[in-house]
């Protein structure tokens, strides 16, 4: 287990001094699916750093990355790889984009590593607990809990992901970066109380969402009527609150946590 959490971090340092150096000259970006689905070359550069390192050192494990699809495996173990989440970000120059890495297998996560290369915070699975170098938030309080809300691309899963945004809004205040991994980060470390995903591929939640559950908050995973995935993490009790509000509008039922 250790040997695998040290091989996550340093698979994400890597690929974040590759997207500081794709910074530092000009590069070509490109669109997806829309407007703010944007493709650069530090995204491309930064995933061939890990998918290469995974290739010579652990070939038998599976690969789910976002640039470069499902490599299958056979020992059992997969590596969730977002090479650069927030690249709308990357390319305006904000700091919230990271490097995300997770390794999960029946046993659940086995792996996880967030480096944020603007600022060259992290944080990481160390002997199953939090490991790494970022700002330590004082614990947050009851009243005025702060959730982070991440929408998606897709055009029929963002309607009903703006319709949760607003019900949220209603009862919390509400903080969107553009990022899921940096927005679990600072879950993990207290700095929001919560995160809402809707419709989020897993390698954009993988990585946090194991950093989340080793800081001792929960992670709830649900189904909306219409079968779209949306996830809650954070504390306990403002989880709880947030499956509640989102069930008495119909928006979620819950599955396993």
């Amino acid at each position: 287990m250790a040997e695998i959490e040290r091989f996550a971090i340093m698979m994400a340092q890597r690929a974040a001094t590759e997207i500081r150096a794709t910074a530092r000259r000009a590069y070509r970006v490109s669109r997806k699916s829309g407007p703010e689905d944007l493709l650069t070359e530090a995204d491309l550069r930064a995933e061939a750093v890990i998918t290469d390192l995974l290739r010579t050192a652990r070939p038998g494990d599976a690969v789910l990355a976002e640039e470069s699809g499902y490599r299958p495996g056979h020992t059992g173990v997969t590596w969730i790889v977002d090479p650069l989440d927030g690249t709308a970000n990357f390319v305006r120059a904000s700091p919230h984009y990271a490097v995300s890495v997770a390794a999960v297998s029946g046993a659940g996560c086995l792996a996880a590593a967030i480096v944020r290369p603007a600022d060259g915070q992290w944080m990481a699975l160390r002997d199953g607990a939090l490991d790494g170098d970022f700002t330590q938030d004082p614990p947050a309080v009851a009243e005025g809990a702060r959730v982070a809300v991440a929408l998606p691309y897709g055009a029929a899963e963002l309607v009903e992901a703006r319709a949760i945004l607003d019900l949220v809004g209603q009862r919390y205040e509400v903080a969107r970066t553009g990022s899921a991994a940096c927005d679990l980060l600072r879950v993990a470390t207290g700095a929001l109380d919560a995160h809402v995903s809707v419709a989020l591929p897993w390698w954009d939640t993988a990585a946090g969402h194991g950093l989340v559950r080793a800081s001792g908050r929960t992670v709830v995973h649900g189904r909306s009527p219409r079968r779209t995935r949306i996830d809650i993490s954070g504390r306990p009790e403002v989880v709880r609150s947030l499956a509640r509000l989102l069930a008495e509008h119909s928006h979620v039922r819950e599955d396993a946590a």
